[in-house]
């Protein structure tokens, strides 16, 4: 299996600040994905522009803004590659990180996704520093930066919600409740950046919308079994 058949998914939002260097993380890897939909979700700057403007690889779909849900759905169905991963325009990838993730799904064609350990760094543009809790490093997260997965399973599991916040975790929970077969590499290949403009300021705050998701994990699990 080579990256070559990799479809990155790149949702991004007036991310001018962030969305070139994401890109070039993704362009970067020692194995280069195939190709590279970045999902313009109506920004009002620069983000588009720049986007296209850094490599043929890169294809961006310009739509309206309906949130991420929505933009994570439109690039799965423009891509072709037969494993797809996603990046958001504010985070990174390290070198390795689909080499590693290819090497697991090439050993075991029973595993349905691969996941890899995270680092967060801080990111405030106006230099001032809000309190929010430090920044966790080499650990793990199933977050969607974090992922490769065959498209077997996204098929299966079917389109994005469209709420606006914690799309991916619903959707996750979905796949946990299906008893997807999952492994992680033991190494942080992904970053996050928590800046003043995602939610990770709030997360920390209103745990509501995760409980609500775990319970429906939960729940979905007892019927299964």
């Amino acid at each position: 299996m080579t990256a070559a058949r990799v479809s990155v998914v790149m949702t991004a939002w007036n991310a001018e600040r962030f969305v070139e260097e994401a890109i070039r993380s993704a362009l970067a890897q020692t194995e280069p994905p195939g190709e590279i939909v970045v999902v313009d979700d109506g920004s009002t700057d620069r983000t588009a522009a720049l986007a296209e403007s850094l490599d043929g690889s890169v294809r961006v779909v310009r739509r309206a803004h309906e949130g991420p849900g929505a933009a994570r759905n439109a690039g799965v169905s423009q891509s072709s590659g037969a494993l797809v991963a996603f990046l958001d325009a504010d985070d990174l990838w390290l070198p390795r990180k689909l080499e590693c993730q290819l090497a697991v799904l090439d050993a075991d064609p029973s595993i349905e996704a691969v996941f890899c350990l995270m680092d967060e760094f801080h990111d405030w543009e106006d230099g001032a520093r809000p309190a929010v809790r430090p920044a966790r490093l080499n650990v793990f997260a199933a977050l969607s930066g974090a992922a490769l997965l065959r498209r077997a399973l996204v098929e299966r599991l079917g389109p994005f919600p469209t709420s606006p916040v914690r799309d991916w975790m619903q959707w996750w929970a979905r796949a946990r409740a299906l008893g997807v077969e999952e492994r992680v590499v033991p190494e942080a290949l992904f970053r996050r950046r928590i800046h003043g403009g995602n939610n990770s300021l709030r997360r920390q705050h209103d745990g509501r919308p995760l409980l609500a998701i775990t319970r429906e994990h939960l729940h979905a699990r007892a019927r299964l079994e």
